[in-house]
């Protein structure tokens, strides 16, 4: 994982800077931008200055020295540090429309998918993502990157025990689909009814034991070249739009 500070993550990246001063510029502490950037990191900056956030100008080689070789697009975020939702409350408030999809992830510890679930979460209209405090992936700066701003739209909560909490929102009215390497439904079999909770694990250990059997349902993606190793960011995206079909889209 990238290493944080105590205090502050930095967001860089012009699409997920401007997602951040769209969405949640009341977490910014300051825009930095490349004295040397062309018109769209500027236009950014001022957006974030008619937002009240502050921004400060430094000169190109003080930011190339922050960028460090990383794609920065001439502008970055100084922010708060993420501030992960409660996964009770994400459950709770919507159990009753059946339009919702939440996302489950199982011990997925690689943060370029995690960026790319929350993407797929955010254009398929999910409403969240609930992941293990253990044994899984933070919210890093390289998170929010690769997700293109989704991480400052799609809410991400943290539970101490995930089989537990399964059991608990199928108690509550969720239907628990966990996504298995055999042997399930198809995707397009998904059940009709809502809401679901989509549980998907990582490449190489896919769901652990008391995980899968939380879901009341397995799901299956089929291979017709015969390989059995999907990226679980592909797979995410695979299992939300067959669950969105029969919405039209997801509320």
């Amino acid at each position: 994982m990238e290493a944080r500070t105590s205090d502050e993550d930095l967001v860089y990246g012009l699409h997920p800077v401007a997602s951040y001063v769209a969405e949640a510029a009341g977490r910014i502490r300051e825009v930095l931008v490349d004295a040397g950037a062309g018109g769209g990191p500027r236009d950014v900056a001022e957006a974030a200055r008619v937002a009240g956030v502050a921004v400060r100008v430094l000169p190109a080689e003080a930011f190339r020295e922050l960028a460090r070789g990383r794609p920065f697009q001439g502008i970055a975020a100084r922010v708060k540090p993420f501030e992960y939702a409660d996964a009770d409350d994400m459950a709770r408030d919507y159990v009753q429309d059946p339009g919702s999809v939440l996302i489950a992830l199982d011990s997925v510890q690689d943060p370029h998918n995690l960026g790319s679930i929350l993407r797929s979460a955010a254009f398929f209209g999910a409403r969240g993502i609930v992941l293990p405090r253990d044994r899984s992936v933070e919210v890093t700066p390289v998170v929010v990157k690769v997700s293109a701003g989704a991480a400052a739209r799609v809410p991400v909560a943290q539970v101490t025990n995930l089989a537990r909490w399964l059991r608990s929102s199928a108690d509550a009215g969720w239907t628990v689909v966990g996504a298995v390497a055999r042997g399930g439904i198809l995707p397009s079999a998904l059940p009709a009814s809502r809401p679901l909770i989509l549980v998907l694990g990582s490449e190489g250990e896919g769901l652990r034991r008391l995980v899968t059997e939380a879901c009341s349902v397995h799901v299956t993606i089929l291979s017709p070249g015969g390989f059995e190793s999907l990226n679980v960011g592909v797979a995410a995206g695979i299992l939300l739009a067959a669950a969105s079909e029969d919405q039209g889209r997801i509320q």
